[in-house]
């Protein structure tokens, strides 16, 4: 916290259910540079630096149903957010009900797509069926593309 000149932070997350083998990594990383991650020592440790106070809000990113459903089974403390990408093309509508009936908020990243990351690409911005309800509307996908999300989304919101 002292690095970071804060007292606390809103939201602590762990950033990807996976774990690579100690040691400097290039990314993408090999398969075989995979092992097990142990959730429930992590876990622990984010509970901890909640009940310090160092963290407002502790929660996961990029979990699917089964890898919360583990981390509930043993958490005394829940997630409060799993942060997936989302956009028109992936909906993910499985994990946003589970997500739902468990209490956990959904937080969306990556609704145009991510075009510049290694696996990133352009379906949304590039999509037929956007650009043609974007040039009716005389708007742009990025701009059709937040209504949708809004719309989407709008039924999660609890």
């Amino acid at each position: 916290m002292q690095e970071l000149k804060l007292e606390y932070l809103d939201l602590y997350l762990i950033h990807f259910p996976i774990s690579l083998i100690p040691g400097e990594q290039d990314f993408p990383f090999e398969k075989d540079e995979l092992v097990h991650m142990d959730i429930k020592a992590v876990w622990e440790a984010m509970e901890e630096c909640q009940k310090r106070g160092l963290t407002k809000s502790i929660g996961v990113s990029n979990f699917s149903c089964e890898k919360l459903q583990t981390l509930l089974n043993m958490a005394k403390i829940p997630p409060a957010v799993n942060q997936v990408e989302m956009s028109p093309l992936w909906q993910q509508k499985k994990l946003i009900q589970f997500c739902k009936e468990k209490g956990v908020h959904i937080t969306a990243y990556s609704p145009l797509g991510a075009k510049g990351t290694l696996w990133g690409t352009n379906q949304v911005l590039e999509n037929q069926v956007l650009k043609e309800i974007a040039e009716a509307r005389g708007k742009t996908v990025a701009q059709v593309t937040y209504i949708l999300r809004k719309v989407l989304t709008y039924t999660v919101t609890f």
